[in-house]
């Protein structure tokens, strides 16, 4: 514990990687040491589920062992994002339309991670992935191909919502006017419609799902998930936080959402799940059996008044 103080203490980002002069409004060394925590959160994370599929015997498995595949490669994406935040690299400046947050240089040009965004572009499809399996274990009713195409229909239908509402976000930073916040609209109202679908979903799965804990986790994530657009209006729209707090605040919520959440419904799934569970969406009917020609066939009984015949060599009673 007190190595790590002390390399926090030693950090010396800021001066390897300078602020840009035309950015004023920026994050600090305690920021940047929130956000080497975070980084190593996700590495951790990231190389633990490493281990564990390498560790996964996929004879005794089967297709649970691909859910591993998910938090690899969602913390992989997320450890990249921080590392780039916590190095002071992958922002650019942008100007405010607001003041409510000033500095002695009162330039008005304020840190924006664009790095962040491209993160949650990739990152958010993972999150999805996990929580379309949780609230579909057993697809729906139909056939194979009813049964692929609700999945993906629904799966795709939360990705672009979600994905409106960070390209939104992205863009509504650049704008100094007040157009800004119709992009604001715009992210909020794409963010509400996948909310909708999520909670149907969740919903409809809460009467057959053998464990509640992963839903609840889904319902409680998914409804934070509006604290995005607020941190972004006190932050990046209207300047009314420091940087530093405004990277506290989307660490927590991004630690929440892509750390915590998909390792309960990861491994919730590995527990609960068995692999005749996943296969009702790739299996189809099979036929009747065919009866077997060379089958003994059982003796046949007489009828009333029929001579009995006795085998060869045995005396029939008279």
């Amino acid at each position: 514990m007190n190595a790590a103080i002390e390399f926090f203490k030693r950090n010396d980002v800021m001066e390897v990687n300078s602020m840009n002069l035309a950015v004023d409004i920026h994050i600090t060394s305690h920021g940047s040491s929130w956000l080497w925590t975070v980084f190593c959160l996700f590495g951790v994370s990231a190389l633990f589920h490493v281990v564990a599929y390498a560790l996964t015997n996929s004879s005794q498995k089967g297709l649970k062992k691909t859910l591993l595949v998910v938090p690899i490669f969602l913390h992989t994406i997320m450890s990249v994002a921080y590392f780039t935040m916590a190095s002071n690299l992958g922002y650019a400046g942008a100007p405010v339309e607001f003041h409510g947050v000033t500095t002695s240089q009162n330039l008005g040009f304020r840190q924006i991670f664009y790095s962040k965004w491209i993160s949650y572009f990739l990152g958010f499809p993972w999150v999805l992935l996990l929580i379309e399996l949780t609230t579909r274990s057993a697809f729906s009713e139909g056939d194979l191909l009813t049964r692929l195409i609700s999945f993906f229909q629904g799966w795709i239908i939360k990705i672009l919502a979600l994905w409106v509402l960070v390209l939104a976000l992205l863009i509504g930073t650049l704008i100094v006017s007040t157009y800004k916040w119709g992009y604001f609209s715009f992210a909020v109202a794409a963010l509400l419609l996948g909310q909708i679908y999520i909670f149907i979903n969740g919903l409809q799965a809460w009467k057959h799902s053998p464990t509640k804990l992963p839903l609840i986790a889904i319902f409680f994530s998914t409804f934070i998930w509006i604290l995005y657009p607020i941190a972004w209006g006190v932050s990046e729209g209207g300047n009314q936080i420091q940087p530093d707090s405004e990277a506290v605040w989307y660490g927590i919520l991004d630690l929440i959402n892509f750390l915590v959440l998909p390792i309960i419904l990861t491994w919730s799934a590995i527990k609960n799940l068995d692999n005749e569970s996943f296969s009702k969406g790739w299996h189809f009917k099979k036929n009747e059996a065919v009866e077997d020609p060379e089958k003994e066939v059982g003796e046949t009984p007489r009828h009333s008044g029929d001579t009995a015949v006795a085998p060869n060599g045995v005396p029939v009673d008279e």
